[in-house]
């Protein structure tokens, strides 16, 4: 089978989503499937394994550390003439939001493909937290989506995410607790709940390294470091938590220069080293190497993938948002009691207390290994080909090209 993904990044640059991108198409690749990402250039591409030389690029503006991208007549033309180069797609199976799913479903369309629609993005609390001005941001976005997916009036986050899901043969959600937030936007269809997981070689190498001595706890901190994560919230909760302890930042983004005046500001500057930026697999180590891992944004995040990552190594997570742990094992998971910077410090504090050192580990759960999760996909594409074509077979097609 040959998979097209369409994506709002390239597959090459930094964040959770261009990970679960590679690792997927790497297990697909290995069940003998090719898959193609079809992304925005970017100048920036840090880690190049997860990119392709014959993926297909569309024109883009640079913005700090995203591209930024359209859709239209143009890009359709540049698109078909990349794919007309390489086998024939079965299947579309669009991994973003904006830009990446505007051309992605044109595609499809244009060439009566099966269409799967992961909604990997918050857009309500995303755009605003990477953008300026966000009322003009949305309303520019709503105005994109009738020019350029031929929707109906698009006044909210509701209407413009029912007219992906109106066109789609087959969604997908990330997490339990989001596929349920698309449903509160009156989609009617089954959402299939199929999370980003975590590279099985890693796995079977990382699980078997010995816990480094230490004389105090590490609490482990990794991801993007900007303004929706949270992580000044994690260090003032740290502070109030008065605890004997280390934490390790792994780690860069805009915010990262505001974290270190803030970590100096609470007097925990000697409790907090950065490790900066590090190749993925660095961080599995030290993931397995920590005590906990924490994650600190609220309301934002529409899957735990750093946290899916620390289970998967058999390390326990503190965490912030009580609705990313629903997808979590309950013996790993330590939980604050709500969204509250205090009450966040009162479960660090419960935590490192009940000195991690000496607490027997729980096994790591396989429930995140892409393995498994390749097999799902799978049969849902196959899945979304029966869908196809059972609408097909009764008129219902979502059209051969859309206008703009």
């Amino acid at each position: 089978m040959h998979i097209a993904f369409f994506s709002d990044q390239h597959p090459a640059t930094l964040g959770g989503l261009q990970v679960s991108l590679g690792l997927q198409r790497q297990h697909l690749e290995h069940r003998g499937h090719t898959v193609t990402v079809c992304a925005p250039k970017s100048k920036r591409t840090p880690s190049p394994r997860y990119a392709r030389p014959d993926d297909v690029s569309v024109g883009s503006i640079q913005v700090g550390e995203h591209s930024f991208s359209l859709a239209g007549l143009r890009f359709d033309d540049a698109i078909d003439l990349a794919f007309a180069r390489k086998p024939s797609v079965d299947c579309v199976h669009v991994q973003g939001d904006v830009w990446g799913a505007w051309n992605g479903y044109r595609f499809a369309a244009r060439h009566d493909l099966p269409l799967v629609h992961t909604m990997h993005t918050n857009i309500e609390a995303g755009l605003p937290a990477i953008l300026p001005f966000p009322r003009t941001v949305f309303r520019l976005l709503y105005a994109a989506q009738q020019r350029f997916l031929g929707a109906p009036t698009v006044r909210s986050i509701a209407d413009y995410t029912r007219a992906f899901a109106d066109r789609a043969d087959l969604i997908i959600a990330p997490s339990t607790h989001f596929a349920e937030r698309l449903h509160s936007y009156g989609i009617d269809e089954e959402i299939h709940v199929l999370p980003t997981g975590v590279d099985d070689a890693l796995l079977s190498i990382v699980r078997n390294t010995p816990r480094s001595p230490r004389s105090r706890p590490v609490l482990l901190w990794p991801g993007r470091v900007s303004q929706e994560k949270r992580i000044v919230d994690f260090f003032e909760a740290f502070a109030r938590a008065e605890v004997n302890a280390d934490i390790h930042i792994y780690g860069a983004g805009n915010d990262l220069a505001h974290a270190r005046r803030k970590t100096v500001e609470l007097g925990i500057g000697s409790d907090v080293t950065f490790f900066g930026a590090v190749p993925h697999q660095n961080v599995l180590w030290a993931m397995r190497d920590a005590d906990a891992v924490v994650q600190s944004s609220i309301n934002y995040e529409t899957q735990g993938l750093t946290v899916y990552e620390a289970v998967s190594v058999g390390t326990p997570v503190i965490l912030r948002d009580r609705k990313i742990a629903l997808d979590l094992p309950a013996q790993l998971r330590h939980t604050a009691a709500d969204g509250s910077i205090d009450a966040f410090a009162a479960a660090i504090r419960t935590f490192v207390h009940d000195d991690p050192r000496a607490r027997p580990r729980f096994a790591p759960s396989d429930e995140f290994a892409q393995s498994h999760l390749t097999l799902k996909a799978e049969a849902l594409y196959l899945q979304a080909q029966v869908i196809h074509e059972r609408r097909h077979a009764i008129g219902l097609t979502r059209g051969a090209q859309y206008a703009a």
